[in-house]
């Protein structure tokens, strides 16, 4: 079992979770990075995880998403 899948959800679930900081870029961005990793060594190495590692990396683009969304919400609220 490959656990950058894991760690990959996990930063995917917490970057979606504080997506209204700029916090949830930056976690999206290293569990993004975790989980591309971590799904090729599951691929090259015919692990287990990969739906882990896949989910990681949909929820790492979700929180991407919601936080780029929320800032410009919030830039054009202040202006």
């Amino acid at each position: 079992m490959n656990n950058k899948g894991i760690v990959s959800l996990v930063f995917g679930v917490l970057s979606i979770a504080t997506s209204f900081l700029a916090v949830g870029f930056i976690l999206g961005i290293v569990g993004l990075i975790f989980g591309v990793i971590g799904l090729g060594q599951i691929n090259r190495y015919r692990q287990s995880g990969k739906l882990e590692a896949l989910g990681g990396i949909i929820c790492c683009l979700f929180g991407i998403f919601l936080t780029i969304k929320s800032s410009i919400s919030i830039m054009l609220l202040l202006s």
